[in-house]
């Protein structure tokens, strides 16, 4: 198990760039909670990150530079940690290098799809409680388990290693349901990074769909981070989520590639 890196040394230091390194340290962090976990990365910003999970973007090579070096994604998509593993390739940008669309198109891994990566400044407006909201400590895994199961429409066994007790008891991390008559309607995570909080797993549940829960659910996230100092958010939206976060005030910083 390799302990997160630090990445401020690397590339530039825009609002953009400053997540991109956010984000990967959190999934540093969160590859360091698992027992096969490992997350290396080299002088230029290529990263190798290893999660041990069956779901692809939880394992493979990200370049978080705006100028990725091909030749040093060739070399980490040759990797030995990716045997039996589902893995990804992920680059900053839509414009991406042939030489590094070779390299995923050689180990089988196409499609590609745009992700895009959104950013949204905090203020004192956050910090304004949501009804329902409550954090969710490690001896709440299995329920919260069921509930991102539920949310995603996705079999209970992949919602395990977010769920895990060592993740959201982490001191770095915080998972949250939102609750209607004591019984779970949306949940939430949040991954910190200096003052900067990452935002995952929004989802409701079905019956309870377009009713304003996502918003709820994304909205505790950044009222728990706004209280813990956090001053800029990131995610990665769906398009089906898109609107939403438009509409709370984030804003598309670039969009990302993945090939999987």
């Amino acid at each position: 198990m390799t302990p997160p890196v630090s990445l401020s040394a690397v590339n530039t230091n825009t609002p953009a760039d400053r997540a991109a390194r956010a984000w990967l340290d959190v999934h540093g962090a969160l590859a360091a909670t698992q027992p096969n976990g490992y997350l290396h990365l080299s002088p230029t910003g290529t990263a190798e990150l290893v999660t041990g999970t069956q779901i692809p973007v939880l394992n493979g090579v990200i370049a978080v530079t705006r100028a990725p070096d091909a030749g040093e994604i060739a070399g980490a998509a040759n990797s030995s940690r990716f045997e039996g593993l589902p893995w990804s390739l992920r680059v900053r940008g839509e414009a991406v290098d042939n030489r590094i669309a070779a390299v995923a198109a050689a180990h089988g891994l196409e499609p590609r799809r745009p992700l895009p990566f959104m950013l949204r400044e905090l203020t004192a407006a956050d910090a304004a409680p949501v009804p329902g909201a409550r954090r969710v400590t490690g001896a709440e895994s299995a329920a919260y388990q069921r509930a991102l199961a539920a949310g995603f429409d996705a079999p209970l066994d992949g919602m395990a290693i977010f769920a895990h007790p060592r993740l959201l008891d982490h001191p770095s991390m915080s998972a949250y349901l939102i609750e209607r008559g004591g019984e779970p309607v949306a949940t939430a995570f949040a991954a910190h990074s200096g003052d900067l909080v990452g935002i995952f797993n929004i989802a409701v549940l079905p019956p309870f769909r377009r009713q304003g829960f996502g918003r709820a659910a994304t909205a505790a996230v950044l009222s728990d981070a706004y209280a813990k100092g956090a001053r800029t958010a990131f995610l990665h939206s769906t398009t089906d989520g898109r609107p939403l976060y438009d509409h709370m005030g984030f804003h598309l910083a670039e969009n990302w590639t993945i090939f999987t």
